[in-house]
């Protein structure tokens, strides 16, 4: 395996799937209810890799006047719902990433998911694609204390594969910040069609 990588971690959320779009449609609408607009600006610039909860915890403090967390906190269960509900006709993995999982999987590569979402809105969709059962490990929101930019995420990964040398992809800076405070070597993606292409690259893999 080049230079000793023994694991692959991909991050979901704009990395597997461009799913980025449609969680910021979803939060806008169900905080709409709340009298809480979300610009593009902060979303895309801070929200993206944070877990809900410490969303929601900025949003709020940042209103005017402040807002109570537990006023704001409902609006993430009718957010996930309608994530849910729209993701369902949305893009999926793109094929080419598909394939280099498999191949990734096939050449011996121990690979995982390490996520800031819940179970319940990404679970399904690995499965759906295809793709959940070369993944030795997936660590949801739900399975650490600390999320991202905390690197809890991905030393609990490493940990479960039991590897000291991996390679993440990450599109958020938190995600990044949590990947590289654990160890790993950390490739940013900027848009999910690159994300074969850099493995290939990276990994020497042919085209």
């Amino acid at each position: 395996m080049k230079n000793h990588i023994e694991a692959v971690l991909f991050d979901f959320d704009g990395v597997l799937v461009d799913s980025e779009p449609i969680h910021f449609a979803a939060w806008q609408e169900a905080l709409a209810p709340f009298g809480v607009a979300l610009p593009v600006d902060p979303y895309y610039t801070r929200f993206i890799g944070l877990e809900d909860r410490a969303a929601i915890r900025m949003l709020a403090a940042e209103q005017v006047p402040p807002r109570e967390f537990d006023e704001l906190w409902p609006a993430f269960q009718v957010k996930k719902h309608i994530f849910n509900e729209r993701f369902e006709k949305a893009p999926q993995v793109v094929d080419k990433t598909r394939d280099v999982i498999a191949e990734l999987s096939a050449a011996g590569y121990r690979l995982g998911v390490v996520t800031s979402s819940s179970v319940q809105e990404v679970d399904p969709i690995l499965v759906r694609n295809g793709i959940r059962q070369y993944m030795q490990t997936c660590v949801f929101a739900e399975d650490v204390a600390r999320k991202k930019p905390h690197p809890e995420p991905y030393l609990t990964a490493k940990h479960r594969l039991g590897v000291e040398r991996a390679l993440v992809l990450e599109d958020s800076h938190a995600g990044m910040e949590s990947a590289q405070a654990s160890g790993c070597e950390v490739i940013r993606v900027t848009e999910v069609g690159e994300v074969a292409g850099l493995l290939r690259a990276r990994l020497g893999l042919g085209v």
